[in-house]
C-alpha cells in the first residue's frame, strides 16, 4: 500500500486515539455578536494573513448581520521571511536573514494578525503556534505518517474543543486543490476531520473558498484525490460573496476596501501586499460532501442575507459638492 492511500486510513484510527489539545494563545479583538442568533462563523487557516480570503464575508456577517466570525490560525508564520525585505527598516531587524526571521516574525505576524482581524470585525483569534516550515505543495510533509513538522492529532483534537466550545453554525477553510500550499491543504483537511468527530447534530456547515473574478464561470470543484473528505457535495450550487458590492455615494465605495486595509496590516509580507486593489471580485464558497441534510437551503439562506444592502445611501445638498471624484 503506497503512502498516499495508506496516510489517510491512519488518520482514522489516529483521530479515535487518546492526545492532549494544545494550549491556545487567544487574542480577543472586537466585542462579542451583537445578535446572539446571528450566524456564528468560524475560519480556519494556517497562516497569520490567510483570513483575509474571507474577508468580506466575516466583516458583513459580524456588522450587517450583528454575528460572529473567529479565525484560529494554526502557525507562527515565520516561514514568511523570505518577503521580509521591506519591513526591515519598520521592525529595525534584519528579518530576511532566515535566524533572524524565524525567530522575530512569530511575534510580528501575531500582531499584524490582530491588526488586520480588527478590520474584518473578527471577535477573536486563536493561534496553535505550529511551525511554518517551509513552502510545499506535499501535504504529506505535515499529514504523512512519519512527518513531526506539527503536533497534527494536537491540532485536531484542539480544533474539535474550539468547534465544541464555540457552537459555529459555519466552517471555513481554503478550498483544497491540487498544486496550491501543502499548508493550506492540511489546515483545510484537520478542519475537516475536527468537524466529523463532532456528534452529527453539533457539526457545522463546511465550506472552502475559491476566487473568481466578476462574470467567470466557476470550474467545478474537485477536492483532493488522496483525500475524499475534501469531496465536495454533489449537485449543490456554490455560494459567493461579491466584493464588488457598491455602497456610498454613488456607490463608488465596495467590500474590496476592508479586504485592502487587512492586507496592508501585514507588513512583514510583501508579496501579501500585491493583493492590494487587485485580484478577485467573488469568495466562491464550495459546500463540502460529509454535510447534513439541510446544509444547501441553510447556506442558500445565509449568502442571501450577505447579499443584501448593508448601508443607507444618502442624499447630499448643494453644500457637499456633487464633482464625481
Amino acid at each position: 500500500m503506497t503512502r498516499r492511500l495508506l496516510c489517510p486510513l491512519l488518520f482514522a484510527f489516529a483521530a479515535c486515539a487518546a492526545s492532549t489539545p494544545l494550549p491556545v494563545d487567544t487574542a480577543y479583538v472586537t466585542p462579542g455578536p451583537r445578535d446572539p442568533n446571528a450566524p456564528r462563523v468560524l475560519a480556519v487557516v494556517a497562516h497569520p494573513d490567510d483570513d483575509v480570503a474571507f474577508a468580506g464575508l466575516m466583516y458583513k456577517n459580524a456588522t450587517h448581520l450583528g454575528g460572529l466570525a473567529d479565525v484560529c490560525v494554526l502557525t507562527n508564520g515565520e516561514g514568511g521571511f523570505k518577503y521580509a525585505t521591506l519591513a526591515e527598516s519598520i521592525y529595525d531587524l534584519p528579518l530576511t536573514e532566515e535566524a533572524v526571521g524565524r525567530r522575530e516574525l512569530p511575534a510580528i505576524r501575531r500582531a499584524e494578525m490582530v491588526e488586520g482581524a480588527r478590520v474584518m470585525n473578527v471577535r477573536r483569534v486563536m493561534f496553535l503556534r505550529q511551525q511554518d516550515h517551509r513552502y510545499t505543495t506535499d501535504e504529506f510533509e505535515i499529514l504523512g505518517e512519519d512527518a513531526t513538522v506539527w503536533d497534527v492529532n494536537g491540532v485536531r483534537d484542539t480544533l474539535a474543543q474550539i468547534l465544541r466550545a464555540g457552537d459555529y453554525d459555519f466552517l471555513v477553510t481554503f478550498f483544497p486543490s491540487e498544486g496550491t500550499h501543502g499548508h493550506h491543504k492540511s489546515a483545510a483537511l484537520l478542519a475537516l476531520q475536527a468537524v466529523e468527530t463532532l456528534p452529527a447534530d453539533e457539526r457545522p456547515i463546511t465550506l472552502g473558498v475559491r476566487f473568481l473574478r466578476s462574470g467567470e464561470a466557476a470550474s467545478a470543484p474537485q477536492g483532493l484525490a488522496d483525500w475524499p473528505i475534501t469531496t465536495p457535495l454533489a449537485d449543490a450550487p456554490s455560494f459567493h460573496f461579491d466584493r464588488g458590492q457598491g455602497f456610498g455615494h454613488d456607490d463608488k465605495l465596495n467590500y474590496h476596501i476592508i479586504a485592502n486595509w487587512a492586507i496592508a496590516a501585514h507588513r512583514s509580507q510583501g508579496t501579501m501586499q500585491l493583493f492590494m486593489g487587485r485580484g478577485s471580485d467573488l469568495e466562491n464558497y464550495v459546500l463540502y460532501a460529509h454535510n447534513g441534510a439541510g446544509s444547501v437551503e441553510r447556506a442558500r439562506a445565509w449568502f442571501a442575507r450577505l447579499a443584501e444592502a448593508q448601508f443607507e445611501t444618502k442624499s447630499y445638498g448643494p453644500s457637499a459638492g456633487m464633482t464625481r471624484r
